[in-house]
């Protein structure tokens, strides 16, 4: 992804109503061994997730790893008293179970990123018993500028990821799709958008929005990720997934 979309991310990170629904739901989610459990944002962005961790697990030991130097530093300015380690999620530069948690956020659609050995890497330094959450960008149909602008190689199906998921030794405790109301607007927009797609000055969806409808937006996907914990969303232009070691 480039600087400039990186700069991006984080001025509407923080507020943005799909960052704030993924946030929630991640955060309650990690189901953390003790107080002090050592938890990896194996693609932090620019630590807006982390952030939200640190505040909820304030004893976790947290480490926070990017590819991009940019995303770090603007990591570190949070001052969330975490490591920060630049690499890559396909080559984790981490020894084997060193963490009760792994994060993977919209990491393993990149280009440059082998999908299988990253999701390898992750059951490697994840300790016995140990948790992955992951978030991943749903259904090729949903294709658009938006994919262009953010260096994203590929979507995924809940049988590819599942596929994945199992050929890497972890055991799914819970996989739904999610943002299912507004499927149908936002293929509508995409769709639109493909033939900007190739063009040099292509940007991302990413950008402030009209508080009201901000809010709504929120609790629409707050809603429907509570309901996902019990129930199985059938589709969504989002997947979320819970698994174990």
């Amino acid at each position: 992804m480039s600087v400039a979309e990186i700069d991006t991310m984080r001025s509407v990170e923080d507020d943005l109503w799909w960052y704030r629904g993924l946030r929630r739901h991640v955060v309650q989610s990690i189901a953390a061994p003790h107080p002090a459990f050592k938890l990896l944002d194996a693609g932090c962005g620019t630590g807006g997730m982390l952030a939200h961790v640190r505040a909820a697990f304030p004893q976790a030991t947290l480490t926070a790893m990017d590819f991009g130097e940019r995303a770090l530093e603007l990591t570190g300015q949070r001052g969330l008293d975490a490591q920060l380690v630049q690499g890559s999620t396909d080559a984790l530069p981490f020894g084997d179970a060193e963490f009760d948690v792994v994060l993977s956020l919209d990491v393993i659609v990149l280009h440059g990123i082998d999908d299988a050995k990253a999701i390898r890497e992750m059951h490697r330094v994840l300790r016995p018993g140990g948790q992955l959450i992951m978030n991943v960008a749903a259904f090729d149909f949903l294709r658009g500028s938006h994919d262009a602008a953010t260096n994203m190689a590929r979507r995924y199906t809940r049988p590819k990821l599942a596929h994945l998921m199992a050929k890497a030794g972890l055991r799914v405790e819970r996989m739904t799709y999610w943002n299912m109301s507004l499927t149908p607007a936002v293929a509508a927009v995409r769709w639109a958008s493909r033939a900007k797609a190739q063009q040099p000055d292509v940007r991302s969806d990413l950008k402030p929005m009209w508080p009201p409808l901000n809010a709504a937006l929120a609790a629409i996907a707050h809603t429907e990720l509570a309901v996902s914990r019990s129930i199985s969303l059938p589709f969504g232009t989002s997947l979320f997934t819970v698994a174990r070691k």
